[in-house]
């Protein structure tokens, strides 16, 4: 096989993997990925929550993970938290519960989930289904500081 091939081969590969690593099925994220930092912060503020939520999961794919989109979202406050819970108990892969967990964990920084009781009940449960035992470590980091953040308690068994 010629030089030439190979190469074209790769980069047809690296598109392909680009897409398929980011759960995209279009290449919407490949180009949202490859705009430069001003435009993408423009662009990502026009999206619906819906889509924010999908370019957010396929971004922390990347490497290095697009985290900031995080804070865009957090941006929006409490209306975005309903659609986040939704999609945390919709996801099957770990990892984007996850990403979810630290996107909720952003938005308490902010204050938004005070004395939301209902939201670290949710993620509680999402943790404890974890099997992964990195996930469920930094879920579990996630959630002390979500409840700390939302002036919640932590559960603890008395015995």
């Amino acid at each position: 096989m010629s030089k030439i091939n190979k190469v074209w081969i790769s980069i047809v590969f690296l598109g392909y993997s680009l897409c398929f690593a980011c759960g995209c099925r279009h290449s919407e994220c490949r180009e949202f990925l490859e705009l430069p930092t001003d435009q993408r912060h423009m662009e990502f503020g026009r999206y619906t929550p819906e889509k924010q939520l999908d370019v957010y999961l396929c971004a922390m794919k990347a490497q290095p993970p697009y985290s900031s989109l995080a804070n865009q979202i957090a941006d929006r406050g409490e209306s975005s938290v309903p659609l986040i819970l939704k999609r945390m108990q919709e996801v099957k892969s770990e990892k984007e519960q996850y990403d979810l967990i630290y996107l909720l964990e952003v938005i308490s920084e902010r204050g938004t989930l005070r004395g939301r009781k209902d939201v670290v009940a949710e993620i509680s449960q999402v943790v404890d289904r974890m099997q992964f035992d990195v996930l469920r470590q930094r879920g579990l980091e996630s959630l002390k500081k979500i409840e700390i953040n939302s002036g919640i308690k932590p559960f603890t068994y008395v015995r």
